[in-house]
């Protein structure tokens, strides 16, 4: 067999394998990064360019997708039920995987002993929380409700989106003659997945240009330091990987199984450390997987909205480590309210692009006293973008799993052989 023809047949196994066409970006990416670091930070305008496409449908496609998922439940006995039953799972989940990393870090303590002044003088102030801003449950539900519906489906905030599409829906389904409007609707739903697909052949390159530009400007060294924390944090997102596993076999489904069924998303999203990347595949994939679009149209666009389970972590993780590197004396009044404040500022911050460092900032502003310097995020800093890999791919398993588990839960999940 000659070298061109061997050549053109291995090109065409990758044209038809997206995640093995990431997998070798991402380890070009690596490559540049190191060789060629000045060169490498330039490249991140790729993934900029990626996302900012990506993000151009995302809001549409969660609009328009509710609105067909909420008026289709309306023939089958409405949607309360099932939004009652999410919201209940991933609220379980997020407490789940914030005192399980609480567990972890006190156990491990990667903080103590730190050495912070090596981190002295590093800028923070545009991770710090804007003027004004109080962060809290009252926040959170005001920022949930939409202000003007042209610039509530222009935003990036998916909470506010979410509501608009419910009482979008409410008035069609009070509309006796609705069928030409859904008509539409699914019409447009279908032109924007069209243009997804078009979107989506870029990814490698955007993985590319994402990975080879940290690499360059952080350093691998960057790591070093911090190895020790990296390696709690690491554990800490396994051993919920393991636990939303023994959950899905509970419930007669093989996680495995789904995780090689969306590889590719998420090798994109480990790329691009973009959880947004790849929210329009997943739909499709889990309806492919088995859910039904009336569950996977309402159920993932609350998880990506409210349930981060990858971002719980590590704000608890950060938080923490911060509290020892900085040894201050903390009792179980402290782990208390620390606790708390996770689990509320962070789902009032959960709307943000890049929600981990900023959502930690907000959490460290809300404690009381400021009893953890926000100062402490400067430790942090250098390895953020390594560790937003991590709970990017936490949250897309945390909230995939979650569907096809509230999928069958309803009723409304028909297994399929995925190869």
């Amino acid at each position: 067999m000659s070298f061109k023809k061997k050549l053109n047949e291995i090109l065409t196994f990758l044209k038809f394998h997206l995640f093995l066409q990431v997998v070798i970006a991402v380890a070009l990416g690596i490559l540049v990064g190191i060789l060629a670091p000045k060169f490498a930070v330039d490249l991140r305008l790729i993934a900029t360019i990626f996302i900012r496409f990506i993000k151009m449908v995302i809001s549409p496609v969660v609009f328009v997708s509710i609105i067909l998922g909420v008026c289709s439940h309306s023939k089958h006995g409405g949607v309360g039920k099932l939004a009652f039953k999410t919201i209940v799972y991933f609220e379980i989940m997020s407490i789940l995987a914030v005192v399980l990393t609480f567990g972890f870090m006190l156990f491990f303590q990667p903080g103590v002993g730190f050495n912070i002044t090596a981190f002295q003088g590093v800028d923070i102030s545009k991770f710090k929380p804007k003027e004004g801003t109080k962060g809290g449950f009252t926040e959170f539900i005001t920022h949930m409700v939409p202000e003007n519906v042209f610039a509530t489906l222009a935003g990036d905030n998916l909470l506010a989106v979410i509501v608009l599409a419910v009482v979008f829906s409410i008035a069609i389904i009070q509309m006796k003659n609705n069928d030409k409007i859904l008509q539409f609707f699914q019409m447009t739903n279908d032109v924007f997945f069209k243009m997804i697909g078009m979107i989506s052949r870029i990814s490698p390159i955007a993985a590319f240009g994402a990975i080879a530009a940290t690499v360059g400007q952080q350093g691998v060294q960057s790591l070093v330091m911090l190895g020790y924390f990296i390696l709690v944090l690491g554990i800490s997102m396994v051993a919920f990987w393991i636990i939303l596993y023994i959950v899905g076999r509970v419930y007669g489904f093989d996680p495995l199984k789904l995780m090689k069924h969306i590889k590719e998303e998420m090798s994109i999203a480990f790329g691009t450390s973009s959880s947004e990347s790849v929210f329009p595949q997943l739909m499709n994939k889990l309806e492919s997987f088995g859910c039904s679009k009336k569950v996977v149209s309402f159920v993932l666009p609350t998880g990506y909205a409210f349930n981060l389970d990858g971002t719980a972590i590590y704000v608890t993780a950060g938080a923490l480590f911060i509290q020892q590197a900085y040894n201050i004396p903390f009792g179980w009044n402290e782990f208390f309210i620390l606790l708390v404040t996770i689990l509320i500022v962070s789902k009032g911050a959960a709307g943000i692009t890049g929600a981990g460092f900023v959502t930690l900032s907000a959490i460290l502003a809300a404690m009381p006293n400021h009893i953890i310097p926000i100062e402490g995020l400067a430790l942090l800093l250098g390895i953020d973008r390594f560790m937003s890999d991590a709970r990017v791919v936490t949250n897309i398993i945390g909230n995939t799993i979650g569907t096809v588990l509230i999928a069958k839960s309803e009723g409304e999940y028909v297994h399929k052989k995925t190869t």
